[in-house]
């Protein structure tokens, strides 16, 4: 399991965390990253706001927090917080998906995860001979 200072064995981690893997998340094509969180993590709600393609899309972790500020989680793309949510990252290139839902992400990315923190992984390039692979939809 990835979380926010590195990796642990997924029997010591003490926090809620939903872990979505690159085979679930390319079952069904998909456009953004958010839309591929949709039903596979538990305790995370994604809601499209409209009914028109490429709409926005709200992803709820922990709720409502705050009246006056935003409710959206922090985005960490290979380490990387993002300002906003990560629309430009191809699905097809996410190894794994990591969602911290407790306090713990408060606890290691500060007040910016009190709305729960999506970890973002993307595909690494490996050695030896190389491969292509090719998707269709």
């Amino acid at each position: 399991m990835v979380v926010g200072y590195g990796t642990q064995k997924k029997t010591d981690v003490t926090g809620s965390i939903a872990s979505v893997k690159s085979k679930e998340l390319n079952a069904l094509p998909q456009t953004t990253v958010t839309q591929a969180l949709q039903g596979r993590a538990a305790g995370v709600q994604v809601t499209q706001n409209s009914g028109q393609p490429g709409g926005t899309v709200t992803v709820s972790i922990r709720g409502s927090n705050s009246i006056a500020g935003g409710n959206n989680p922090l985005y960490v793309v290979d380490g990387f917080a993002l300002a906003g949510t990560p629309s430009a990252l191809n699905p097809a290139d996410i190894e794994s998906i990591d969602v911290l839902k407790d306090a713990s992400a408060t606890a290691i990315y500060g007040s910016r995860g009190a709305n729960g923190v999506i970890i973002v992984t993307t595909r690494r390039g490996k050695s030896g001979k190389g491969q292509i692979n090719i998707a269709t939809y």
